[in-house]
């Protein structure tokens, strides 16, 4: 009886420590399933991840090929796209109910900004993670535990740095032109994101597009205004033809 209980005990301990090697040899296919999985759930738009390389010994790694689409409507393929996302995970969080990311790192992304009537891309996506945040509160334990909403995030320090600006939609129409107009997008650095309050990932993905929205929208208008001046000044005894463009990129930029 004890040789059976010494034989079974040591296939259990062959069989966990199994479970463990394969976790950390699948650990980027699980997260490159989850972010396609409840990334559209979320923003309601495509969310594509090439390739995740992550340690479960070290918690770091990087998200390879990013790609955020853009909403219905839009012209542009994409809202947002990036080569390579840094990441660094506190690994002992990752047992408990909030999981701590130290940093994250998004270097180069390649926005695409677009208007439409009164509101853009990103205004529409940030208004489609909203609704699904206040659908999370609503919903029952039970399902929240299915789509993993009970868990609660911290993020310490979030990072956008070397990024560019491809504004489209009226712009290119008015210029014929088959690319965006590259701008270079500031850098942001928010900190201690559910640090205070617990935060959903769907919250803290809320929180971080919100900064993101606003600082592309304002770079945005900024060139528009500038634009504008620029063009009011060139008007002057122009034709109606030029008249046109130039209200059009007043109109395009939110520009009076």
């Amino acid at each position: 009886m004890k040789k059976f209980l010494v034989i079974g005990l040591g296939v259990m301990v062959i069989g966990v420590i199994a479970i463990i090697v394969l976790a950390i040899l699948n650990l980027g296919t699980i997260v490159k399933t989850a972010t396609e999985t409840y990334g559209p759930r979320i923003t309601k738009t495509e969310v594509r991840l090439g390739s995740a390389d992550i340690s479960i010994l070290s918690g770091s790694g990087a998200l390879n090929n990013f790609f955020l689409g853009n909403p219905e409507g839009f012209s542009m393929p994409s809202a947002l796209e990036c080569k390579t996302i840094w990441v660094k995970v506190v690994k002992e969080s990752l047992a408990t109910d909030t999981i701590v990311i130290e940093e994250i790192i998004v270097d180069g992304p390649i926005v695409s900004y677009e208007r439409r009537g009164n509101t853009d891309n990103f205004k529409t996506i940030l208004n489609n993670i909203n609704q699904t945040v206040a659908s999370e509160k609503k919903t029952a334990p039970a399902e929240q535990e299915a789509t993993g909403a009970e868990k609660t995030i911290q993020i310490n320090n979030f990072i956008v740095k070397n990024g560019r600006i491809n504004v489209g939609g009226s712009l290119l129409d008015a210029f014929g032109a088959d690319k965006g107009v590259g701008i270079a997008l500031p850098d942001i650095h928010m900190k201690d994101i559910g640090k205070d309050k617990k935060t959903t990932p769907a919250e803290a993905f809320a929180q971080v597009l919100a900064e993101m929205t606003g600082d592309v929208a304002g770079t945005v208008t900024q060139l528009g205004r500038e634009l504008s001046k620029t063009l009011g000044k060139a008007m002057e005894g122009a034709s109606e033809g030029a008249k046109s463009l130039g209200s059009t990129v007043k109109g395009l930029f939110g520009s009076e």
